[in-house]
């Protein structure tokens, strides 16, 4: 073989061998649906660091390779030692029986109330208090597709009335600028 007919085979070697080692990576974040509280983002990366990278762990002990065969689980389970409990039992990792946070991430709901002033529900004013599952998922959806609820229903215990009720918390006929923007 001439040289020549050599430099299009190596030219063409050479700009693939970048990609190889890229084939063999895996995806940092699994994004695992959770209708109750939303998304929870699962980082391969960080736990690969602490498992030192030993994926048998969790493949195909725990977790199937293909995410669309594992099967769904219920927190009642993973406490039980299901997927996450597995390793998230308090023993190993942090439970799951706890500090929700820490999977299901949080943050400020802004409601846009017309006339009135707005409402900024604070997740880190309330959880310094509650637990998720005091609000989750039996007053409220994780994802913000709840349904409007006016404050005559609030002051007969829905959404917000259900603590705001004058004896567990401040009540939501009182002090109007304790929710509301003026």
């Amino acid at each position: 073989m001439r040289p020549s007919r050599l430099i299009l085979p190596l030219l063409l070697l050479l700009l693939a061998f970048p990609v190889l080692p890229e084939a063999g990576r895996i995806p940092d974040i699994a994004t695992i649906e959770v209708d109750a509280t939303g998304p929870v983002h699962f980082s391969h990366y960080r736990h690969l660091e602490k498992l030192g990278n030993n994926c048998k762990q969790c493949h195909n002990h725990l977790y199937n390779i293909r995410s669309a065969e594992n099967p769904r689980v219920t927190m009642k389970e993973m406490a039980a030692g299901q997927s996450c409990g597995a390793c998230h039992n308090s023993r190993r990792a942090f439970t799951v029986t706890s500090n929700c946070y820490r999977c299901h991430p949080t943050r400020e709901v802004a409601f846009a109330v017309p006339d009135i002033g707005d409402v900024v529900f604070s997740h880190q004013v309330h959880l310094s208090m509650f637990g998720c599952g005091d609000c989750h998922p039996g007053l409220y959806r994780a994802g913000g597709d709840n349904p409007r609820v006016s404050m005559e229903q609030m002051e007969q215990g829905l959404s917000c009335g259900a603590c705001h009720d004058g004896a567990a918390a401040f009540g939501v006929a009182g002090d109007c600028a304790a929710c509301h923007a003026m």
